[in-house]
């Protein structure tokens, strides 16, 4: 069902391939792919292009390590925060009624296997592995999208780790999030884009399972059958503010686990502080480490989604690194 695609270098040259082997989880996998002979620059294009029938071209093996991001960057990214129960419950937000939506640069987005940089600024490094959804076409506000026309909408499935700094999301004027999360290096993708045909994206999205391990040590694990807001709802809801374009990314939000938890003392840390930014951010950086230790240079992130049906989609594996 669907079609692994994959985006790497090839001798200078930025190449679209299928996949012709097992999906890549570290960055010293041998992969067999068959290049795509078409002149696409961006995943719009690509998407575009394999609508109609193309056949592959020569086999060619690769090192996962040449991946990309099989999203490209003239990509809007759409995200939704606090969207599985769980990892809303550690917020403080077990109880939430709306849909919470936030952008992120697209210059975030890097490679399956790539290093993040941890900027100077930064002390609270965070992770949060998510399944991001690419569509297929685009949606305005006149634009019904359901559980049953979703196959319209959507192209495809990827992973992704939406890399978060919260002392910057959390010490900026008024809990600014758009920065924090929005550093280059901050938004790995890949190694495949599962391209659907348009009656199989429905079932695909049901049971995806997502891991996430910090130097071997499992942090989050959840399946999409745990979502608040499901897909098409998301998709519908903003649309009704906003046109989305063919290619654009959207962020379906992260299970528990992560780093950040919102303890009582964060919580009257943000209340009584709103207005200081320095000070909020200066004390939330001492309560926060009180907690499992944020990521730090040298700490390696890996994750993985798998299919209800025991597909892999293959894993990220990104090491951190401070700014030089």
């Amino acid at each position: 069902m669907g079609r692994f695609i994959v985006r790497f270098w090839d001798g200078g040259i930025v190449r679209w391939a299928e996949l012709a082997s097992e999906p890549p989880v570290t960055r010293t996998d041998l992969i067999a792919v068959h290049a795509l002979p078409v002149d696409a620059r961006t995943t719009r294009e690509l998407i575009e292009a394999l609508n109609t029938t193309v056949g592959a071209a020569e086999t060619v093996e690769i090192r996962a390590d040449q991946l990309l991001s099989p999203v490209t960057d003239d990509a809007a990214i759409y995200a939704q925060g606090l969207n599985y129960h769980a990892h809303a419950a550690e917020a403080s937000h077990g109880h939430r009624k709306s849909n919470l939506i936030f952008a992120k640069a697209s210059s975030s987005l890097t490679g399956p296997f790539s290093d993040i940089v941890r900027p100077a600024e930064v002390e609270l490094l965070d992770y949060e592995v998510e399944f991001g959804i690419v569509l297929r076409r685009d949606i305005g506000a006149n634009d019904s999208i359901s559980d049953q026309n979703l196959g319209n909408a959507v192209a495809g499935i990827v992973l992704c780790n939406d890399v978060s700094a919260r002392d910057t999301m959390f010490g900026s004027a008024f809990l600014q999030w758009f920065r924090g999360k929005s550093f280059r290096t901050f938004c790995p993708t890949g190694p495949v884009l599962w391209l659907l045909d348009p009656n199989e994206v429905g079932q695909a999205l049901q049971g995806l399972e997502l891991k996430l391990w910090v130097n071997g040590e499992i942090r989050q694990q959840a399946t999409s059958d745990d979502l608040i807001f499901r897909p098409a709802e998301t998709i519908a809801y903003i649309a009704k503010s906003m046109d989305l374009r063919g290619g654009d990314l959207l962020l379906t939000g992260t299970p528990g686990g992560v780093t950040a938890v919102a303890t009582p003392r964060v919580v009257e840390i943000l209340k009584d502080h709103l207005l200081q930014d320095e000070t909020r951010r200066d004390e939330l950086r001492v309560e926060m480490v009180k907690g499992r230790a944020f990521l730090q240079p040298g700490d390696i992130v890996t994750a993985t989604l798998t299919g209800a049906d025991g597909k892999s989609l293959g894993g990220l594996a990104n090491r951190i690194v401070d700014a030089g």
